[in-house]
């Protein structure tokens, strides 16, 4: 299997939003294998995007359909 299979580029989320909100908000269409939230390597601050994997890749049809809205960005 691809290491990238399942994985999505999550962009533009906001400075207060963690890994685990977005393992939440993305759980409800399957299986959430990993959610990561990118940070500066010396700050430590999040830089404002991430990465879901799903366990299951045939979801990433079904998340992209939707529009999302997390800790109030889109």
């Amino acid at each position: 299997m691809d290491s990238d299979q399942g994985k999505l580029f999550i962009g533009g989320i906001s400075w207060e939003t963690n890994e685990e909100r977005l393992k939440e908000h993305f759980h409800g269409y399957g299986d959430v294998l990993q959610a990561v939230v990118m940070r500066d390597k010396i700050t430590g601050k999040p830089r404002g995007f991430g990465f879901v994997v799903f366990a299951d890749p045939s979801i990433l049809d079904r998340v992209l359909e939707d529009s999302h809205v997390i800790d109030g960005r889109t």
